[in-house]
């Protein structure tokens, strides 16, 4: 997926979003916005939001002295969604379709993205997954994929939302799949990375291994050899998120195997999925 204009606001944002949360000044978070809105100027708008994204975060993580100025609010996501594990592990027990609803309680976590929004409603979001469901839905396409395969990979998303995916991947092990998920080598973002993954317990049941990268999303030109090799062999993946999206999108190697489960939360990617914004999509090429 390219930039659009909007994600200009975005990429400040982000800026924004992060500074407030590791405490810094509003004069100087003026001061930074402004050095910042020079390299934005010199992005290139053939390049994912993901990747301009994070190049523009990784200079403002060096301003700021920090590698991970996310570490606090990571772990408070991750102690919320803890604590709501119990409550969706009931819904599930009441369910019809366990792995259906499984995969909306996954994309309800997709809400806690605290580098778009500094704060979320997730009970409205489990509400709205549960209730409305997805807007584009190839659940029985998903279904007939997953008959023919032992194993599939997910690749995770953020922080929180880590515990929801774990729900599914529960599921998905209750019905003799083998499941390897993904995160983020390094801190960008409130993304989930190996500490997070352990602190949820995902290495209990999943095979747990990094992207190669901390760049946001899985831009293919940045994860490492060996995680580009399984995303080219391994025939059945889950990607979480519109980082994640924005990079797999346009990939050849997605097509037919790659299902998207995301929440809409900006307008060029929901153009990009053929979705509305506030809307929740489980769909592939």
């Amino acid at each position: 997926m390219k930039a659009y204009i909007d994600c200009v606001h975005c990429y400040l944002k982000q800026a924004v979003t992060c500074m407030t949360i590791f405490g810094i000044d509003e004069e100087k978070q003026h001061k930074i916005l402004f050095e910042l809105m020079d390299d934005i100027k010199k992005l290139d708008r053939s390049r994912t939001p993901a990747e301009n994204s994070t190049e523009l975060l990784l200079k403002l993580y060096r301003q700021l002295g920090s590698d991970d100025p996310y570490q606090k609010v990571k772990k408070q996501s991750n102690d919320l969604a803890l604590e709501l594990y119990p409550k969706l592990k009931q819904i599930l027990m009441q369910s019809n379709d366990r792995l259906y609803d499984a995969l909306k309680i996954s994309v309800a976590g997709n809400i806690i993205d605290l580098g778009i929004k500094r704060d979320f409603d997730i009970n409205a979001s489990l509400e709205h997954s549960l209730n409305v469901g997805f807007s584009k839905d190839h659940y029985g396409k998903f279904l007939d994929k997953l008959e023919k395969v032992d194993e599939l990979l997910i690749i995770g998303d953020n922080a929180g939302e880590i515990v929801f995916d774990k729900l599914l991947v529960e599921e998905l092990v209750e019905m003799g799949k083998k499941v390897t998920y993904a995160v983020k080598s390094g801190p960008i973002l409130n993304d989930a990375t190996i500490d997070d993954a352990l602190y949820v317990g995902m290495d209990k049941v999943a095979g747990v291994i990094t992207t190669g990268s901390n760049y946001l999303g899985v831009p293919l030109q940045e994860i490492s050899p060996e995680f580009k090799k399984l995303l080219n062999t391994m025939e059945l993946v889950i990607s979480k998120g519109q980082a994640n999206f924005e990079s797999l999108e346009h990939a050849e190697l997605a097509v037919g195997r790659v299902f998207f489960l995301l929440k809409i939360k900006c307008e060029g990617v929901g153009k990009a999925a053929g979705a509305d914004f506030g809307d929740v999509v489980f769909f592939a090429r």
